[in-house]
């Protein structure tokens, strides 16, 4: 009874998304936040439908703006469009690779690709303004706040916690914890613990953005601050050390961008690390036991390097496998065995890659893994340029940071990763917006300008000058 309730709310949401199309697009964001936690604790027995439920809301929100005027004009961007094409022409033969067990896999695979890219071409019609896009990032980003108390809350409960499980049913021993100490590695509001991490990573971005179009001062920032803070303390209870060190490693791309190529960087700079060093000292204050375990696991952790170079070098080690084809779209999918109704388990025999990349290689084949590939690396380097060449602050700051997680991801999870896929084709779009509202801003100004003045007569008294 609950599900057939649930699959006609999911179609009154449908009709919904179309009409209010942007406004879909706004809570479909928040329940990629939520719909975890929906999973685990309100309707277990639902999963599966509340999982595709933030998919429903996308799906009607593109019919109602396809069927809309509102569309976006398109900045000039030839390569990516070319090569978003024949990665999603590829990837839709590849539906109907023999080497799949059944269809539904080919679907649940071209899904997993190809969904959310809409987003890169639906967000800049969502946003009228600066405004309404600043609104809307400065609230979203203070989600945070309850998301990480409830991670605090799960840190501090022993793993058999009814707080401590994931979206599938799970016994004591498959809860992860750091290493031989009691503490869990937390997961938030989400699924699992890739998810939770994605959406820090982006949090501490879109922060790290807000702080960078207010030359990182104190004064009218504290909670945003205290949101930064929030979020690395996140990051460490979930004892992923991913996020930790590509933060690390893009900081000095953030710094030339956001900091030096900007207005008093030197005492932006200042306030940067005077801002970090708060930052660090009340994590060892406030989260002492988190930081001790997270430390503890980073130290003792002896596949740092492999961990590192296998995104690189999996795609090479999986081509004899893969040959010119591969096993078809959607064969390294988590979820393809449960469409097999039972029938043809281990397809891949032996062959399971790890990372993203190597996966990609085994499912499309070369080719198909170049146009994923290129697509990546093309949107990528659109961002660079904007962050470059764009005229306002904020709208560098949000290109910026949507470059740095556009270069995280591309050996990244944006495909068998669901979080991180979404927000990677979200931050994207956020790149097309702000290059839109550029252009607009750019046009007022000429237009302000072209304006002609009123001619004030020789003959005028000088009071008239003065009010004039």
């Amino acid at each position: 009874m609950i599900r057939i309730l649930l699959i006609a709310l999911g179609g009154g949401a449908v009709m919904w998304s179309v009409r209010q199309w942007r406004l879909a697009i706004q809570a479909a964001m928040l329940l990629l936040i939520l719909e975890g936690a929906i999973r685990k604790w309100l309707l277990p027995g639902a999963q599966d439908l509340v999982y595709f439920a933030k998919d429903a809301l996308f799906i009607g929100a593109y019919i109602g703006y396809f069927r809309s005027r509102a569309r976006a004009a398109l900045p000039q961007a030839p390569l990516l469009y070319g090569a978003l094409a024949f990665a999603a022409a590829l990837g839709l033969l590849q539906v109907f690779n023999p080497r799949l067990p059944n269809l539904l896999v080919g679907v649940l695979g071209f899904k997993s690709y190809f969904l959310y890219v809409p987003l890169l071409f639906v967000v800049p019609a969502v946003f009228p303004d600066d405004s309404a896009l600043a609104r809307f990032l400065e609230r979203y980003v203070l989600i945070v706040f309850p998301v990480v108390l409830l991670s605090i809350a799960q840190f501090f409960s022993p793993a058999g916690s009814i707080l401590n499980t994931y979206a599938q049913p799970t016994d004591i021993a498959s809860i992860s914890t750091f290493g031989s100490s009691k503490f869990v590695r937390t997961t938030g509001t989400f699924s699992y613990i890739s998810g939770y991490t994605a959406y820090l990573l982006v949090t501490t971005l879109l922060l790290m953005m807000i702080l960078t179009t207010t030359r990182w001062r104190f004064r009218g920032n504290l909670i945003v601050y205290a949101a930064l803070g929030m979020t690395l303390l996140g990051i460490m209870m979930s004892g992923s050390r991913g996020p930790i060190f590509l933060l690390a490693l893009v900081f000095p791309l953030y710094w030339w961008l956001g900091v030096v190529r900007e207005k008093q960087s030197g005492r932006t700079f200042v306030r940067l690390l005077l801002g970090m060093g708060l930052l660090v000292a009340g994590l060892r204050s406030a989260g002492e036991e988190a930081v001790t375990a997270f430390s503890q696991r980073a130290s003792g952790s002896q596949d740092v390097g492999s961990r590192v170079t296998t995104p690189f070098t999996s795609p090479i080690d999986m081509l004899p496998y893969a040959g010119l084809l591969g096993y078809g779209i959607g064969a390294t999918h988590q979820a393809a065995a449960a469409l097999t109704g039972g029938g043809e388990s281990n397809w891949l025999g032996t062959v399971v890659p790890e990372s993203e990349s190597g996966r990609v290689m085994l499912e499309l084949g070369p080719v198909g893994f170049f146009f994923v590939y290129l697509a990546r690396l093309a949107l990528a380097f659109f961002a660079f340029r904007q962050a470059l060449r764009l005229r306002t602050t904020f709208h560098r700051a949000v290109a910026t940071s949507a470059l740095l997680f556009l270069l995280i991801q591309i050996p990244g999870g944006t495909v068998f990763d669901v979080t991180g896929g979404v927000y990677y084709w979200f931050l994207g779009g956020l790149v097309f917006l702000v290059t839109r509202l550029d252009r607009q801003t750019a046009a007022s100004r000429q237009a302000s300008l072209a304006v002609p003045r009123p001619v004030v007569p020789l003959t005028a008294p000088a009071s008239s000058l003065r009010s004039g």
